[in-house]
């Protein structure tokens, strides 16, 4: 796994940072995100939707657990999920919700460490960090699969968020 550390200081860095990874995503990507409630895992997904081309707006799915956004310009749909309600992850099979793996979309999934093993092998993880000293910036941890490593390259050319 390849791991790079990104940090915004932010509220519309965290959405241009956001932006910058759905113009690497391709379909059948899945991004799991992991932080803590008000972390910017909404904010982080509704730039991504806006890299996909999407304009419908972005929420939280917390209480429907799925939104599916309609094709953007670059011919994708986003499908954000939210496991925070989940029990376990029965629930996520029982939903249907390993079909949207194999999907011509994304999938953006916040509190994804609550369905870890049910996750395809080759997802994106995104760790978010909120610093309370510090509230409006955001340290973002991405880990990648090596067999994806050019996407990371690609992000380094659209982002100036490395550290």
């Amino acid at each position: 796994m390849l791991e790079k550390i990104y940090k915004t200081n932010s509220e519309e860095e965290t959405y241009s940072f956001g932006q910058a990874l759905g113009q690497i995503l391709s379909q059948g990507d899945v991004l799991a995100l992991q932080g803590d409630l008000g972390a910017g895992k909404t904010t982080l997904t509704h730039g991504i939707a806006r890299g996909l081309g999407i304009e419908t707006p972005v929420s939280s799915p917390s209480f429907t657990l799925l939104f599916e956004h309609p094709i953007g310009t670059r011919g994708m749909s986003l499908y954000h999920f939210d496991a925070y309600r989940l029990e376990d992850e029965m629930e996520w099979y029982d939903a249907g919700f390993m079909d949207y793996f194999n999907d011509s979309g994304v999938a953006v999934i916040e509190w994804a460490d609550r369905i870890k093993n049910v996750l395809p092998e080759n997802t994106l993880w995104l760790f978010i960090e909120s610093n309370l000293s510090e509230p409006k910036q955001r340290k973002f941890r991405l880990l990648i699969s090596e067999g994806l490593s050019e996407k990371v390259f690609v992000l380094e050319k659209l982002a100036a968020w490395e550290i």
